[in-house]
């Protein structure tokens, strides 16, 4: 019996077998017929096998040709000529393949027929077909595909859920490299949607009625599967249900009238949220909400929201009625207490209000008039104890490639309101508020992120004017470089009381460099007077990016430019959309 010290030693004396690898050239033809017949040879799949031996390798060598072959057909080459090189031996072996693709096939005939109920709906279709599909022009099968599929589709957006290819062929004669392409098409009949059911598996559903203002689908119109879409989507965005289901019943159908029965799971009634975080702006900061989403069968739901921070603590409440027949078209009823800390004093508010959200397009409007008690002491001499009765208008519009990490789109912010002294009012007023944002992709990782904010205040008496009605600048969603709500018009003892006019701009590149992480780096503007141009104080700056599943988590150095600032300044916080 052999000792195990023996044993390893010749096992380790004995010579190791060398790693097999076969090297593939394919030249003569470049681009996607170069990649398709790189994807066709099982020679270039095997190439690292471990079990390689000469009489595999010219087993997968004389496979090449074939495959070869198959590969160039796509494109309409059907009579190539490929010299084959296998040079080497195990365990290096190395094959080259040298194709000429020879002469390319022609389309001879284009043979297009529409027949049935709704041939004369096609009429676009066809002509989209005829152009990819023409005698004479070179033969690329991915064209034959795509024009076959033109009609299909288009038959199922359009109604015809029978329709169907009588013949679909692509005749290829190789010995004169000519094709003939075949296609007969039967629409038959046009369907349309019947009636259609909501079904909710819940103890307490809501109002049918309530919810069918929410259904685009119209019994007696086409069918139209976007409108399914759209079905799915409007429901689904009320907030009332985890998910929704669509079934078209075509088995169920009568006179081609398909019925539709719309399947709904309900979310839990009660929702509610805990929040911890910190902000350059506001410092350590807390929330605490709830959601009551059904009230009653109509859908009303009531927010209640709890917000505690350094430098403000905030309560609301907003009781919710759905209007319209869009998600997020509501009147509301709103009542909110708060104290804010400015740099030359406090205000306490006091608010109630009702508003109507609309959305007949993309432009979301807001009307909306609230009354506003507020005490406000911003120094010494400039106490303020004010009732506002406010009425306004608030409107939003976004065009956004993404509504978490926005590459491409922009957004507009705009909101009147004012006051007129002695009708629940103690000062006249009228305010304007405006914000627009844009972002552009640059290059593949990078994009330009763009901001500009102008507000404006006419007022007969400035001093009667509450600390919430005011402008001030600095801050991270404002002039970085600069604190919070520090860039601004002073009092007599220095501190920021604000202004009637505000002006803040920013300038941002952002690239990705690793993964979610990136580097941006920018610089921004602004400033309030209580002139219509304000003095513009100016920061620049760099800062980390990381892309989160809730947004963009930002973390940024900025340098302002004024000479009596820090040099450096600090600042955190999220990102969402622009």
């Amino acid at each position: 019996m052999f000792p195990v010290r023996a044993v390893l030693c010749c096992l380790l004396l004995m010579p190791l077998a060398a790693r097999a690898d076969i090297e593939v050239d394919v030249r003569g033809v470049g681009g996607e017929m170069k990649s398709n017949a790189e994807a066709y040879l099982t020679i270039r799949d095997e190439a690292h096998r471990k079990d390689l031996d000469q009489a595999a390798v010219e087993h997968l060598n004389r496979q090449a040709g074939p495959e070869l072959r198959e590969s160039l057909r796509p494109f309409g080459y059907y009579n190539p000529f490929i010299d084959m090189r296998l040079e080497g031996a195990a365990p290096n072996w190395r094959a080259t393949y040298v194709i000429d693709p020879g002469p390319r096939t022609t389309l001879a005939a284009v043979d297009i027929e529409i027949a049935g109920e709704g041939a004369g709906d096609f009429a676009d279709e066809e002509r989209r077909m005829r152009r990819r599909l023409a005698a004479g022009r070179p033969l690329l099968h991915s064209d034959y595909d795509e024009a076959k599929a033109v009609l299909s589709s288009a038959a199922y957006a359009k109604g015809y859920l029978d329709a169907h290819y009588v013949l679909s062929e692509l005749r290829v004669k190789p010995s004169d490299n000519s094709a003939e392409a075949v296609l007969h098409f039967e629409t038959g009949p046009q369907y349309r949607f019947g009636e259609f059911t909501v079904v909710q598996q819940e103890a307490h559903p809501l109002d049918d009625g309530f919810l069918r203002r929410y259904v685009p689908i119209r019994p007696g119109a086409v069918y139209d599967p976007q409108q399914l879409l759209d079905t799915q989507f409007a429901l689904g965005d009320l907030g009332y249900f985890d998910n929704v289901e669509i079934v078209p019943d075509r088995e169920a159908a009568v006179d081609h009238r398909v019925p539709i029965i719309i399947h709904t799971l309900p979310r839990k009634t009660q929702r509610y949220d805990f929040g911890l975080g910190y902000g350059t702006d506001t410092g350590p900061r807390g929330s605490v909400g709830a959601d009551f989403r059904r009230l009653n069968d109509h859908g009303h739901t009531l927010h209640l929201e709890t917000q505690v921070s350094a430098i403000k603590e905030q309560a609301l409440a907003e009781y919710r009625i759905p209007v319209g027949n869009k998600a997020g078209e509501l009147f509301s009823i709103t009542g909110n207490i708060s104290q804010q800390d400015y740099d030359a004093g406090t205000s306490y508010l006091r608010g109630i209000g009702i508003a109507l959200a609309r959305a007949p397009g993309k432009l979301q409007r807001r009307y909306y008039l609230k009354y506003l008690h507020e005490n406000s002491n911003l120094g010494a001499d400039d106490a303020v104890v004010a009732d506002l009765l406010m009425p306004g208008l608030t409107l939003n519009r976004a065009d956004l490639d993404d509504s978490i990490y926005t590459r491409q789109g922009w957004s507009l912010f705009a909101d009147v309101h004012g006051a007129a002294y002695n009708v629940a009012s103690t000062v006249s007023f009228v305010q304007a508020h405006a914000i627009a944002k844009a972002a552009w992709p640059l290059l593949r990782r990078s994009r330009l992120l763009l901001r500009y904010e102008y507000g404006a205040n006419w007022v007969e008496d400035f001093g009667r004017l509450p600390a919430s009605q005011r402008f001030f600048a600095g801050g991270d969603e404002s002039v970085r470089g600069y604190g919070y709500r520090s860039l601004g018009p002073e009092n007599a003892a220095g501190q920021i009381i604000g202004g009637n006019f505000l002006t803040t701009f920013s300038v941002e590149f952002e690239t990705a460099v690793y993964g979610n992480w990136g580097v941006a780096a920018f610089g921004d503007g602004g400033g309030v007077a209580n002139d219509v141009a304000p003095d513009l104080h100016y920061g620049v700056g760099a800062g980390l990016r990381y892309r989160s599943p809730v947004g963009s988590i930002r973390i940024d150095l900025a340098h302002p430019l004024d000479r009596d600032e820090s040099p450096v300044r600090l600042h955190f916080g999220v990102r969402i959309g622009l």
